[in-house]
């Protein structure tokens, strides 16, 4: 029975002209399954709310983890950039090749033109418009770009 159907219950126990009990045993019932019904669903939402925290706290021990495997994965893949130096290697399972990369240096902030500065809130530079300009042969003093082979293991 629904808390719902126990409230109309109790109002069907009494005359709704005069104010009178037309059943004293039956009110008495459902007032007791209404006591019931409420504690079982405050119990109810009190176990929701548990189930949800632990839940919240496996998902930080599940991304602890995760950022865990992300870094030894990233530390790896350094040292294997370390140890073959820009050579390929491949074997039955896997597949190390080179991707060649340019990435702007800068240097000194304050050196550069203010064209490759972007203001925001606070001064921010555009590597890509410095990446650009170098590329076109435009000298842009406080940086440089600097060629880079990145590691591809398939």
């Amino acid at each position: 029975m629904t808390l719902y159907e126990i409230e109309q219950g109790i109002l069907d126990c009494i005359d709704t002209e005069t104010g009178e009990v037309i059943d004293f045993d039956r009110l008495n019932q459902l007032a007791i399954d209404r006591q019931t019904k409420i504690d079982n669903i405050a119990c109810w939402h009190k176990q929701l709310n548990a189930e949800a925290a632990a839940i919240d706290n496996e998902i930080k021990t599940l991304a602890g983890r995760m950022k865990s495997k992300i870094n030894k994965a990233e530390s790896l893949k350094h040292y294997l950039s370390d140890i073959l130096g820009g050579a390929k290697f491949e074997s039955a399972r896997n597949k190390i090749t080179w991707r060649a990369s340019d990435e702007v240096a800068v240097f000194d902030e304050k050196l550069l033109s203010d064209e490759y500065k972007k203001i925001v809130t606070e001064v921010k530079i555009s590597k890509a418009d410095i990446k650009a300009a170098i590329k076109s042969g435009t000298v842009v003093i406080g940086a440089a770009l600097i060629h880079k082979n990145n590691i591809q293991i398939k």
